[in-house]
């Protein structure tokens, strides 16, 4: 779709500050480090302090980790919103205070006696929208702290439960025994923990659980095949060539490509003419003539509003 050049301010979300580098890192944390120790190793790599997550995984879990650096730390929220694949081992038969390894392991009912249809019948139970108890080694706040940090006090808090969407659930392999292993591969949206998963199909066959290994292999468009290991990205002399263009967090979004005197409108937050009718209040990504994602807006019959202006004009 191409646009005309218009007047009228009305584009709100015009930055004044100036990210020395703009873009997407598609990295893979390894395990023994919080998301957030990878995160300060990261802006120390690419001398930029403007780094953000797009959700962090536990320390003892590994796989994709995406960042947002610079002013693409504002498309953390369309991220957020694309589903992510985890591959995980289960055990049952065995159960723990924080629902994984890390915690006081021991032994709880036999499991000897679990098929793997039993299994898989009890799997397609947690497909779709669910109820989960966030866990208390988790990052979800309670009055303004991490609940984590209260459990490492040796507190306890009552939470509530939370809706939780999990699309699939690919039985993946079968270990029957007296602690039985089962390999999953799990499609899911924001906010499922694949710990509370485990305990609960643990409860839901009478056995106990929990989870015992755990990678993301893919979140929205990133891939654990393309990420950058850490070690590498640290190693680099230049590394900043990782770094991925940031209309990869919001190509979900339809496009409009700006003429240059409506990008340069854009661009400084004004609002633009349109040529053509759009659907009415659809979120766009709007890109330069040059090709760039420069703002995201709403379209609201032959007008564009920029919301987040994400290439201002400089000087």
């Amino acid at each position: 779709m191409r646009v005309a050049p218009g007047a009228g301010r009305g584009g709100s979300g015009v930055r004044t500050d100036s990210p020395a580098v703009t873009g997407l890192l598609n990295l893979a944390k390894p395990a023994g480090i919080t998301s957030f120790t990878a995160i300060k190793m990261a802006r120390r790599a690419l001398d930029e302090r403007h780094v953000g997550h797009a959700g962090t995984l536990d320390p003892a879990a590994t796989g994709v980790l995406p960042l947002c650096v610079g002013r693409a730390t504002r498309l953390v929220e369309y991220i957020l919103r694309q589903p992510k694949t985890y591959h995980a081992r289960l055990r049952l038969g065995e159960v723990s205070d924080t629902g994984d390894l890390e915690g006081e392991v021991r032994r709880a009912e036999s499991a000897a006696h679990l098929t793997e249809t039993q299994v898989a019948a009890a799997l397609a139970q947690f497909v779709g929208i669910v109820q989960q108890v966030p866990p208390m080694h988790s990052a979800v706040r309670h009055q303004g702290r991490h609940l984590y940090e209260l459990a490492r006090q040796g507190l306890t808090v009552e939470r509530k439960s939370r809706p939780a969407e999990i699309r699939h659930i690919n039985l993946r392999a079968f270990s029957p025994g007296e602690v039985a292993e089962v390999e999953v591969e799990v499609i899911c949206g924001r906010g499922t923990y694949l710990r509370v998963l485990a305990t609960d199909l643990g409860d839901a066959l009478g056995v106990g659980g929990l989870l015992a290994w755990l990678e993301r292999t893919e979140y929205g468009p990133f891939k654990i095949s393309d990420s950058v290991r850490l070690d590498q990205l640290m190693e680099s002399p230049e590394p900043r060539s990782y770094l991925l263009p940031p209309e990869l967090a919001v190509e979900v979004l339809p496009r409009i490509d700006l003429l240059p005197a409506s990008a340069l409108a854009v661009q400084r937050g004004q609002s633009v003419w349109i040529q053509a009718v759009s659907a009415s209040s659809a979120e766009v990504r709007a890109h330069g003539p040059d090709g760039r994602l420069i703002a995201l807006g709403e379209v609201t019959g032959l007008r564009f509003r920029p919301t987040k202006v994400l290439l201002p004009v400089s000087g």
